[in-house]
């Protein structure tokens, strides 16, 4: 990871040489000569990183050249900090003839003077104290042996490796299925750290003769850090197909009450996973007390590492013990990964002797799951051959520990195994809280504003950042938690144990601190770097730039951060480069101190409470992502349009305030006592990637010169601006992903333009009428993901015939009159790739018919709504790959119809694994 961090200075340093020269007068020599000086640096570094883990001298030679690293970076932005701030006030100038520029760049060359000591110091070190002798020799176990991977996984892949559970997932699913006369029975499992206990908890959970024993089943991640709210909006969100979102004003009490009334009309399963404390049990349980004798049987899974957790939460029933895996299922579990297909087949692409050193090292590993799965990761990225695999074999201590650090040594041989690009990134993981679905979108924005990510040739540095994140997966240190209708990440987690290495590498070298645990206090955060506040927070320090002046990222995940503990962000801590203070509900106001952080890169405002934006926010010249979404702000200042920085922008989102519209519409420009109307120039913004805005002129002011544009968002009133929209959107022929909606969608057109050449268009979101269904050939060529609302598509249309010849469509929703007949046909052979379909809001449908050979790859049907819809049709019976079937508010006669064994309809579904009525 030294390495990572020399080497972003150095394209620092190459980057100020270049571009900012006129400014560095006689330090432009001491610059070059620390350039020269840490490239040599950096061709020792990699196997030194390798080996300061196992010496102690190596460790301290490294330890300094990346305090050096850090220190150096620092005097760079502070000095480039003045640059800014001049280039501003358009003084650059004055500024360059002024005695405080002499005096700026006389303190720059004594600071640049003495890391050139500092770093020949170091330099001297490294042979008086013979660190060079450490460094000679192959590397162990690297990518310069290894092969490169790169596969986008299908949307529907199961990412979770499963060996060995087939019979503990039978009997955890007979004790959850199991006749009790008790209202709540709950089936612990147990085990340390690593052993699967959560993957067994999934493979019951998925189970079609579990799911139709219940009415409803929820998935609840608990962990050391929760709020009880927060978990108990989970259950209810999932056990009653609830928005969340309103669940979030609810307090405690009230979740308790809506959670124990839907227990008493519905016989549930719940699962908690990851408890750690009695009480945190004895908390959770309560929802399910309040009407004992009175409610349904309910049934709780419950996993925990602490055998006194899982006894208390159900003496009755002996908590389900967890083993390791025998000596041919860690093979086989260990085969899945790297060879990419079971050990037991008799096909086989790998030498005899290769199989016998596979084993010796899966035999290492003791049978401990996750251990084999990141070896397996770490082996699936190497050559197959018999040096490589020794190389591994002799790289680690394999004496492993007894209890929950038992696979570490491995854990740690896979980080040091990471390419330098990769360190980095998976450190970050270090600052989430456990077992938080973080999403992928926004970690690849913080990873580019960190600097993390460096151009490579034509590839947007978003792209190349997914690869880094596909690869940190394919090497099982993170986890698809779900994936994009185009494969890609959506949502992902690390694994607790990996956490905690993450953790404990990246404050060695006082990357990042966590503001939550209880080993946080003032010492802890000097001169850190990164700072997580997570919740549950107790007695935290205000915030203060003399304890933090190095901290370049603050990212909270608390919603009660009170304003004396973070207003001081705003003054003193000129290097901030992520501010993330998403879902703080104290934030109403940002102070016109925030237009000083001028290096900041990074600013996410989405869902507080925020209701105006200060002018001085144009002074964020380097500011990449800026997302305001779901806040209270009405108006928007034109100092906005100017970042030309911005690779990311959102103000929109379904809460935004009425006369937003009207607000953006009149930026107006003041010239002495007059007024000029005029569009803001959003062409400025050429980076923009992402944008997502409510309509208004700024349409007809260059959206279609935003040709890099891969995610367009659009809402309001769409018809005001309907010619230069449709001419901007024929233009912006790299757009992925697009949202228009029509603000009074029932009474005007949404305009409708031909997709042929968007080669890479893949989600399609469209609110509001459409004159008529598009011919296939107007959408786009590679469309997935369909979902149209309120479009009043008539009878005649048949918009299915139509849209079942779209060859890539894998997700389709029709939803809140988007389809105005009484008829729906689907053909034989129709949908040929389709997996989701969802009929939402049809009130005029009466009949559904599904011919034979329609929907040949249909794994989710959803019906909600659909008011006057009869039966189900005859045809499902023969889509035999649907394995989910939900219904939501339809009629009592129509919900009779699906009971199991006695509906009418039942014989049509009874394939289906996993029947849900709601």
């Amino acid at each position: 990871m030294a390495e990572r961090s020399v080497s972003f200075l150095i394209a620092k340093l190459g980057s100020l040489l270049l571009e900012e020269a006129n400014f560095l007068g006689g330090v432009k020599t001491q610059i070059l000569s620390l350039h020269d000086e840490l490239e040599w640096i950096n061709s020792f570094l990699r196997d030194a990183d390798e080996k300061r883990r196992s010496n102690r001298r190596v460790n301290l030679w490294v330890s300094q050249v990346k305090s050096l690293a850090f220190d150096a970076e620092d005097i760079i932005d502070l000095y480039m900090l003045q640059i800014v701030r001049q280039r501003q006030r358009n003084m650059v100038k004055r500024f360059m003839g002024s005695s405080k520029y002499l005096f700026t760049l006389h303190m720059l060359g004594k600071e640049m003077e003495d890391i050139n000591r500092r770093i020949e110091k170091i330099s001297a070190n490294k042979l008086k104290y013979g660190v060079e002798a450490f460094e000679t020799g192959e590397t162990s176990a690297r990518l310069d042996d290894g092969l490169a991977q790169k596969r986008r996984r299908d949307t529907m892949e199961e990412e979770v490796d499963v060996v060995g559970f087939e019979k503990d997932s039978d009997e955890v699913a007979m004790l959850l299925k199991q006749e009790d006369s008790r209202q709540l029975l709950v089936v612990p499992i147990v085990g340390m750290g690593g052993l699967g206990k959560t993957t067994l908890a999934k493979k019951v959970y998925n189970r079609s003769d579990v799911k139709n024993t219940f009415d409803s089943c929820a998935w609840v991640y608990v962990s050391q850090e929760y709020r009880i709210k927060d978990l108990l909006s989970r259950a209810i969100a999932q056990l009653m197909m609830h928005p969340k979102k309103e669940l979030e004003t609810k307090d405690e009490e009230d979740l308790v009450r809506i959670l124990s009334g839907h227990l008493k009309e519905k016989r549930c399963m719940i699962v908690f996973d990851d408890v750690w404390k009695r009480e945190d049990w004895d908390r959770l349980k309560l929802a399910f007390l309040v009407h004992q004798g009175e409610g349904k049987q309910q049934r709780v899974l419950l996993t925990t590492r602490n055998v006194e957790v899982a006894k208390h939460a159900d003496p009755l029933i002996a908590p389900y013990e967890l083993q390791l895996l025998g000596d041919e299922e860690s093979f086989e579990l260990f085969s899945k990964k790297v060879f990419q297909y079971q050990a037991r087949s008799e096909e086989r692409s790998y030498s005899k002797d290769l199989e016998d050193l596979g084993k010796k090292l899966v035999a290492r590993c003791g049978g401990l799951p996750l251990a084999i799965v990141v070896l397996g990761g770490l082996l699936s990225t190497k050559q197959r051959t018999l040096s490589v695999w020794n190389k591994v074999l002799e790289s680690v201590n394999w004496q492993l520990n007894e209890g929950p650090q038992q696979c570490m040594d491995i854990l740690a041989l896979s980080y040091t195994d990471l390419p330098y690009y990769l360190q980095f990134c998976f450190l970050y993981f270090g600052l989430y809280p456990e077992d938080y679905e973080i999403s992928s979108e926004k970690l690849i924005r913080l990873w580019v504003a960190e600097g993390f990510i460096q151009q490579r040739g034509e590839e947007t540095m978003e792209d190349t950042a997914e690869e880094y994140l596909e690869e940190l997966i394919d090497r099982s240190m993170i986890q698809a938690a779900n994936r994009r209708s185009d494969g890609g990440v959506n949502y992902c987690r690390i694994h607790d144990l990996l956490r905690d290495l993450a953790v404990s590498e990246a404050k060695k070298d006082r990357l990042l601190e966590i503001c939550g645990s209880s080993n946080c206090s003032a010492s802890s955060l000097s001169r850190i770097r990164r700072l997580a506040i997570h919740p549950n927070n107790s007695g935290m320090h205000p915030i203060s730039s003399s304890t933090l002046y190095h901290l370049h990222s603050f990212l909270c995940f608390s919603k009660n951060l009170q304003k004396n503990e973070w207003k001081g962000l705003y003054v003193g801590f000129n290097l901030l480069r992520v501010l993330d203070l998403q879902n703080v509900t104290t934030l109403k106001d940002l102070p016109k101190e925030i237009g000083g952080l001028v290096l900041l890169k990074y600013l996410n405002l989405r869902r507080t409470k925020l209701r105006r934006i200060p002018h001085s926010m144009g002074n964020l010249c380097n500011l990449q992502t800026l997302d305001l979404s779901d806040t209270s702000i009405t108006r928007i200042p034109k100092e906005i349009w100017r970042m030309q920085q911005l690779r990311h922008l959102s103000i929109s989102g379904i809460y935004h305030p009425p006369n937003l519209v009207e607000c953006i519409e009149k930026v107006v420009t003041k010239i002495g006592r007059s007024c000029c109307r005029r569009p803001p120039r959003v062409d400025n913004l050429r980076d923009l990637q992402t944008l997502h805005l409510p309509a208004g002129s700024w349409i007809e002011g260059g959206l279609n010169k935003l040709t890099n544009l891969r995610e367009l968002g659009i809402d309001g009133e769409l018809r005001l601006h309907t010619k230069a929209l449709t001419h901007s959107i024929v233009k912006l022929k790299k757009l992925r992903v697009l949202h228009l909606w029509e603000e009074r969608g029932i009474e005007y057109y949404l305009p409708f333009v031909s997709f042929l050449h968007h080669v890479h268009l893949y989600k399609l979101v469209l609110y509001g009428r459409l004159e008529k269904i598009p011919a296939p050939e107007d959408f786009p060529p590679y469309l997935i993901d369909l979902h149209l609302y309120c479009s009043y598509l008539k009878q005649d249309d048949q918009p299915m015939a139509t849209l079942e010849k779209l060859p890539n469509l894998k997700i389709l929703e029709l939803g809140w009159d988007a389809f105005e007949g009484k008829e729906m046909i689907c053909s034989g052979g129709g949908f040929a790739k389709l997996q989701n379909l969802i009929l939402s809001v049809l009130p005029n449908l009466e009949d559904l018919k599904v011919e034979q050979g329609a929907f040949p790859c249909l794994q989710v049907l959803t019906i909600h709504g659909c008011e006057k819809l009869k039966m189900l049709p005859d045809g499902l019976q023969h889509v035999t790959t649907l394995h989910e079937l939900n219904i939501g508010s339809m009629p009592r006669e129509f919900k009779a119809r699906v009971q199991k064994d006695t509906g009418e309809d039942w014989e049509k579904i009874k394939h289906i694994p996993s029947v849900t009525i709601f």
